[in-house]
């Protein structure tokens, strides 16, 4: 091979190396966002075990954990079952939030209102929202292989400044969902043996309170009984 043939060869090669590293480093964390919104729009249900922590900015040293089972199923259903170390639950059927604890026979009901919730983290794991088109999506760790990625309200939000979610890159499921207010506050969830389009009754996300179980009904500020 002729030295000017050479020269050209090695600078087509260069070039396509650095055109490949250019579109990896503009295009991988877009390309992640979108399969994960693919992945949950398409999703009919999911289960997994969760654990939850609470960081407080003010507390630093304080941690809350629990863990249970959580259920999601598209339309905004949610079933949390927190099993350690309080038992209590949070369901939504789409229409009204119920927060149980059974200790306290006291149930909190309030509507769900779409047009101040439809951005809460947990509705987009239950298929309401777009991670592509409601959120600016950027690296939270630049490392190879890390997949953390931060997410940006387009439009702010009355409950948090920012998501970063660890996305399976082969399954394109969250693992790990971190949610930080605007006062720092953290609150983290941990997803494992998560199941795809679990068989779930129709009645799953219906909450009927216990006899002797006292309703507190909360709306539009107001709270009554």
């Amino acid at each position: 091979m002729k030295a000017r043939n050479l020269s050209r060869y090695v600078f087509l090669v260069l070039a396509l190396f650095l055109l490949s590293i250019s579109s990896r480093a503009d295009d991988p964390v877009e390309a992640l966002v979108t399969k994960l919104q693919e992945k949950y729009h398409s999703m009919e249900a999911l289960k997994a075990d969760f654990v939850q922590t609470y960081q407080s900015k003010r507390f630093s040293a304080q941690q809350m954990s629990e863990k249970g089972v959580v259920y999601m199923k598209k339309g905004g259903f949610m079933r949390w079952e927190y099993r350690e170390p309080e038992k209590k639950f949070f369901i939504s059927d789409g229409l009204m939030y119920f927060y149980y604890v059974p200790a306290d026979k006291q149930v909190v009901k309030s509507p769900v209102d779409k047009d101040v919730n439809q951005q809460s983290p947990a509705l987009f794991l239950a298929g309401r929202g777009d991670f592509v088109k409601d959120f600016k999506a950027q690296w939270a760790d630049p490392r190879p292989g890390s997949n953390l990625v931060k997410l940006i309200p387009v439009k702010t939000q009355p409950d948090f400044e920012y998501l970063v979610v660890q996305v399976d890159p082969v399954r394109n499921l969250i693992l790990r969902l971190l949610v930080v207010d605007s006062l720092e506050n953290k609150t983290e969830y941990q997803f494992t043996d998560i199941q795809e389009n679990p068989p779930l009754p129709a009645n799953f996300f219906v909450f009927q309170a216990p006899p002797g179980t006292d309703v507190i009904f909360q709306g539009r500020g107001e709270e009554n009984h």
